[in-house]
């Protein structure tokens, strides 16, 4: 394979106070091809800071919104792609994948290559099928209850007792205390992201995580995991080290061979305090905003990625740096009024 010419698209340009991981990712790919490579980004809004890192991206486009279907997405990657031929696309957001998933053939037929989880996978590990699976594999999860109308969370949360979580079935998750923070984090996650709502015992203990590569016959390419340790009122990792831990090792394997996973994956664990049992308590379909910390201690997980996609051999690698630091910062990204004007107007920008 000639990589001197190959074309990558990444998803997820948002760089909040809780980033998405589509510059994180594409960073990787770039360091892991040595810039023999063209980098495209796919942002939502024209404020998505990730469309002006032009370190990264020599063309960046709006795609339309996961609400609106695979349909438009598809006729819009394609217009893109005759104008910007592409090899590889990463999605790197929970709620666009299931367009991603729909129209995996339609891409693959115009030399669009992907390498995400099945249907059955995305579904299989869904939130609200996150205590079937733990059953399944013999993995410890938090009580959970799914309730699909809000006048009946009331038993759910009879049935789980406080302190709870909260979470949206995309994003967004609460500790809550009472029932009036239940229901007030509830109507807060409704109005984003609707019905339904997932209640989950609050499990108290040590935050770890693990972002891996799945090689979708219950296999695992590679996977780094991680200790938060700082942790930002939104729940998300601030800062974090790399690890080594066989239990989350075991828990891994045991998660690989039921799932069969293929792509990336996030798991997001807590280890009890007074037991030390280890509970699963979330599965992402895509890697963390925290990836180059993977990178950085040796096993750079989005590059593989890109290379399975292109039906490349890999060599799995599951030993990593232990005692590698990740502390998130923020920058100040100055571009041109010009730049965002033309984003507004024309979806795209494209830089020398």
């Amino acid at each position: 394979m000639n990589f001197s010419n190959i074309c990558v698209g990444v998803t997820g340009l948002n760089m909040t106070d809780s980033p998405a991981p589509g510059v994180a990712v594409m960073r990787c790919i770039k360091e892991g091809f040595k810039n023999h490579f063209t980098g495209i980004g796919f942002g939502y809004d024209s404020m998505d800071a990730g469309l002006y890192e032009k370190q990264f991206f020599k063309h960046v486009y709006l795609l339309p919104y996961p609400s609106e279907g695979p349909a438009n997405l598809l006729e819009r990657i394609l217009k893109i792609h005759e104008k910007t031929p592409m090899d590889v696309i990463v999605p790197t957001l929970d709620a666009e994948l299931f367009n991603f998933i729909s129209i995996r053939k339609d891409l693959h037929k115009e030399g669009i290559m992907t390498f995400f989880p099945t249907r059955e996978q995305f579904e299989l590990c869904s939130k609200v099928k996150l205590h079937e699976l733990g059953e399944k594999s013999n993995i410890l999860v938090p009580k959970t209850s799914v309730e699909k109308e809000l006048k009946k969370v009331s038993t759910g949360i009879e049935k789980i007792g406080f302190p709870l979580m909260v979470k949206g079935i995309y994003y967004d998750a609460y500790l809550a205390y009472s029932y009036d923070e239940v229901y007030r984090f509830a109507r807060k996650i409704i109005s984003k992201w609707g019905m339904p709502i997932i209640l989950q015992k609050h499990v108290k203990g040590v935050e770890l995580d693990v972002a891996a590569l799945g090689d979708g016959k219950g296999g695992c390419i590679g996977y780094v995991p991680m200790r938060k340790l700082i942790i930002t009122d939104k729940g998300k990792g601030w800062a974090a080290v790399t690890i080594e831990d066989k239990k989350i090792a075991s828990l891994l394997d045991r998660f690989f061979l039921l799932t069969k996973w293929q792509g990336p994956v996030e798991l997001e664990i807590i280890k009890k305090e007074e037991s030390r049992d280890y509970y699963l308590i979330e599965i992402n379909n895509r890697f963390p905003a925290w990836i180059y910390l993977a990178k950085a201690a040796g096993i750079n997980l989005p590059y593989l990625t890109v290379m399975m996609a292109k039906g490349e051999p890999v060599k799995k690698n599951k030993s990593h740096k232990i005692g590698i630091i990740y502390n998130r910062g923020t920058c100040d990204l100055v571009f041109d009024m010009k730049q965002l004007e033309i984003m507004n107007m024309e979806g795209e920008l494209h830089y020398e």
